[in-house]
């Protein structure tokens, strides 16, 4: 194809992406049935063969970690000599991050291919407006579904974006279904108790199809039991199948050994911190009940999958004019904990500079209660979306926070204020949402430093 309408057929198959309601940036985000039409998904998907019926998908919901455990499936599974698609959410520097096969993004040429595919579907959804109207969401999933079908992957694994239930990810039919830790998130749409959140997320458990469940609140374990005894399918504890224990960690790379049905001693891993250990357990868990499809795993190829795993905004550590930043889209109070007991970890005694930004639907006091018990400075900012928290519910959350406390409208403007303030021997730790992250990353790259995505 000539460069000249290559570039055309990409901007224009982009203008029409950008079209479509995004909700992740949006206000508000409706969850029901008709706002999150799975139908229309099916009939937005039939018009290129209904991908999502031969898919061998491993479905992932959860609250904290279903992105680092997507990974660390796909990376075993890649290094075990099969083709496999992940699909993720949100990105963080552009849209094709969300699709990858094995470590290749899909490129802007074929993504624009793939929704100009759609493009019929599209047309077939409009024509029926009982069934509402197409989102962002839902299309950049019948394109990941699309193309992981013509790629001829071997496995997709398929990170919902938000909830379970009516999540476009939820058409597919899997052969596994992984949950990952439960905790207070979007309680304004999924419920205001760990039940109700747990609910929505345990609908991608299906007929026939064995469950790795991580370690979860009792609640949550719950409703997973209740779902898994009504529908007769086995679900899988990690806890009950494997043991973690850390030996070491250190900056950008932590070793730790697994027992189960796996003795896996000193295994290293670039995703640091005690959560990513359980993570890893799910992983390696899924691994061995996927025997039926893709035969026995080796443990060679399970120590190498762990070790190649990364994803970005995930304690993502940069050097930057002898500053360490860390980079992480830590955004609910389990997650903010877990964000700072790694930097305990690692970095005891450093002074703690934070630049963080929340949308305003998340638990923001909760977060910050977190941050308070070692920060130094926070800087309160904000990501360039709609949903994002106003200074005066930020503060509010900070009260009582002895440190010094600093407003900055917009990443770069933090950006330059901490750099200009701070000494060489602090630690800058950007966080609240993966929206900031990615802003954070994309002026970073601005800078000249090599930025690792997805």
């Amino acid at each position: 194809m000539h460069k000249t309408s290559s570039k055309n057929l990409v901007r224009n198959a982009f203008e029409f992406l950008e079209k479509f309601t995004n909700y992740e940036r949006a206000l508000r985000y409706p969850y029901n049935g008709w706002a999150m039409n799975l139908e229309r998904v099916r009939l937005l998907l039939s018009s290129v063969g209904s991908p999502e019926k031969t898919l061998k998908a491993i479905h992932i919901a959860g609250t904290k970690g279903k992105g680092s455990t997507s990974k660390m499936v796909q990376s075993i599974l890649t290094s075990a000599g099969f083709r496999v698609g992940l699909y993720t959410s949100p990105h963080l520097l552009k849209v094709n991050e969300r699709i990858t096969i094995n470590n290749s993004m899909i490129t802007d040429i074929e993504l624009a291919r793939a929704i100009l595919e759609l493009k019929d579907g599209v047309d077939a959804v409009k024509k029926n407006p009982g069934l509402g109207e197409l989102t962002y969401f839902e299309l950049i999933t019948a394109v990941a579904f699309y193309y992981f079908a013509r790629k001829k992957v071997d496995y997709a694994v398929l990170e919902t974006g938000l909830g379970g239930r009516y999540d476009a990810t939820n058409v597919c039919e899997p052969v596994l279904v992984i949950l990952t830790p439960i905790s207070y998130d979007h309680t304004d749409i999924l419920g205001k108790t760990l039940s109700q959140i747990a609910l929505e997320k345990a609908m991608i458990i299906k007929p026939g199809v064995e469950a790795v469940i991580s370690v979860q609140p009792g609640p949550a374990r719950r409703v997973f039991e209740k779902r898994a005894k009504e529908i007769q399918v086995r679900i899988f504890p990690v806890e009950k199948f494997y043991q973690w224990r850390l030996r070491s960690i250190k900056p950008g790379e932590m070793v730790f050994d697994l027992r189960g049905k796996r003795e896996l001693k000193n295994l290293r891993s670039r995703m640091v911190g005690a959560r990513q250990m359980v993570n890893c357990a799910c992983a390696v868990l899924a691994v061995d009940l996927l025997e039926g499809y893709v035969g026995k795993v080796s443990d060679e190829a399970i120590r190498k999958g762990i070790w190649s795993a990364v994803l970005g905004g995930r304690f993502q550590e940069i050097e930057f004019r002898g500053r360490k930043i860390i980079v992480d889209g830590a955004h609910n109070k389990e997650s903010a904990r877990a964000l700072m007991e790694t930097i305990a970890m690692l970095y005891p005694g450093y002074k703690l500079n934070f630049i963080a930004g929340l949308s305003r639907d998340k638990d923001i006091e909760g977060f910050f209660s977190e941050l308070k018990c070692l920060a130094d400075r926070i800087i309160i900012s904000q990501a360039r979306i709609q949903r994002a928290a106003t200074r005066e519910t930020m503060e509010r959350a900070l009260k009582g926070f002895k440190g010094e406390i600093v407003f900055e409208p917009s990443l770069r403007r933090a950006m330059r204020y901490v750099l200009r303030s701070s000494g060489k021997g602090g630690l800058i730790v950007i966080t609240g949402s993966f929206y900031l992250a990615g802003e954070a990353l994309e002026w970073l790259k601005e800078q000249g430093i090599k930025i690792r995505t997805p």
